[in-house]
């Protein structure tokens, strides 16, 4: 969808967690949240049920951006998995399994946010000026925690494709036709999920291009970008 308008908020953490799908024993973190995530969490901060979070917010029907702001910092912490079958064993455990546990730390995010259900997203609205959230906003998983800075509401320009900008957010890969290096940049390819039914199954992939330093990608687009005015960031979907 084309955004007329969006609404521009930053989240940040002390860690996060953002399982890779093919990790299990020693599970890994993507650098960034997936756009399944981000709209869980706005889910969260609307109070919409984790089931039926997925139908308002197809790309159809909405628009996320993210910047990153704080360059990407991973570490390892070690967890003592117990083995449970009853609530007894919680305290009197007869097996434990000593994990190491790839976070993110010190993360911080900018969001940009529009969909065409205007009662989504004047509620979003109305929540975010108040500094309210109907459930706990987390970054990934439950013990990570998370907060959020309302910037406001902005236009945006659309600026046309094939011309050389320097953008600010993630951009998926398919949607570049020529990239520029003009500094030393940190640039990753990773394959996230980006589309996820209500039974909570992701139903497609994408591949994108972020910079671990939150640095600006400079790229020649396939498709169209906005120019977030007040802001002068220079977006794209993902």
């Amino acid at each position: 969808m084309r955004p007329d308008k969006i609404l521009c908020f930053e989240l940040f953490g002390d860690y996060a967690q953002f399982k890779k799908f093919f990790t299990n024993m020693s599970p890994l973190s993507f650098s960034i949240p997936p756009r399944t995530v981000l709209s869980g969490i706005i889910g969260a901060i609307l109070g919409i049920d984790k089931q039926e979070n997925p139908e308002h917010f197809s790309a159809n029907s909405s628009f996320i951006a993210l910047r990153i702001m704080n360059p990407v910092k991973k570490t390892k912490i070690a967890h003592n998995y117990l083995k449970t079958t009853s609530l007894k064993q919680v305290y009197d455990y007869d097996e434990h399994k000593p994990t190491n546990v790839e976070f993110l730390k010190d993360v911080r995010y900018r969001i940009y946010f529009s969909c065409v259900e205007q009662n989504i997203y004047l509620t979003l609205k109305s929540l975010m000026e108040a500094h309210h959230s109907v459930y706990t906003v987390c970054l990934g998983i439950s013990g990570c925690l998370a907060n959020y800075s309302y910037l406001g509401e902005y236009e945006t320009s659309l600026l046309p494709p094939d011309k050389m900008v320097r953008i600010n957010s993630v951009i998926p890969m398919a949607s570049i036709a020529n990239l520029t290096i003009e500094e030393p940049l940190n640039l990753q390819k990773v394959v996230i999920p980006s589309t996820m039914n209500n039974q909570r199954e992701v139903t497609k992939y994408d591949e994108v291009l972020l910079e671990l330093m939150g640095k600006p990608i400079t790229v020649i687009p396939h498709d169209a970008t906005y120019l977030v005015d007040g802001l002068q960031d220079i977006i794209h979907e993902f």
